[in-house]
């Protein structure tokens, strides 16, 4: 009987170096899902009505929600030949003009918006409008705007804007 046992003791011990041995399979990973494709088109549009937003702003006199609402926190803006960085300044910096021109109103309209692949960045061009007395008889102001957006947090935000008045028509 002793040497069934050992037999049997043997048997198990090859049998269980055995699965030892055996050569164990690394995990597979799993497939990882494709990352959505971006709309560009619904992104552009939802530029096209922040920007719709901003101008209802302007012209409400709201410059608290077009400095804290519109813009980046490290937003720049670049106007009369200045800029103004960050909510704060941007800010009363719009203020000021509003003391200028409390009468003053305001349009613009996006001519071109162009969004990166990634749905993160936008580039906005456009041309404005301001006629700084509304109804009064200063003439208008005719310029061109350039803005850089940011989805910020899944909400589109002005990284910078920039305009100036256009040049005079040659004679």
């Amino acid at each position: 009987m002793k040497s069934r046992t050992i037999v049997a003791a043997a048997f198990a011990a090859i049998v269980l170096l055995g699965g030892c041995a055996k050569k164990q399979e690394a995990p597979k990973e799993e497939a990882k899902p494709a990352a959505p494709a971006i709309d560009l088109a619904a992104e552009e549009q939802a530029i096209r009505t922040r920007s719709g937003e901003w101008m209802n702003y302007v012209n409400s006199k709201d410059v608290a929600s077009v400095a804290n609402g519109i813009f980046a926190s490290d937003g720049i803006m670049i106007s009369d030949e200045k800029a103004y960085r960050g909510t704060a300044e941007i800010q009363a910096a719009m203020e000021a003009q509003l003391k200028k021109m409390p009468n003053a109103l305001v349009s613009w309209t996006s001519d071109h918006i162009r969004v990166a692949g990634s749905g993160d960045l936008a580039f906005e061009t456009g041309s404005f409008t301001v006629d700084p007395d509304g109804e009064g008889k200063k003439p208008a102001i005719q310029g061109s705007f350039a803005t850089t957006w940011a989805k910020i947090d899944g909400q589109w935000r002005a990284l910078s804007d920039a305009g100036g008045e256009n040049p005079p028509a040659a004679p």
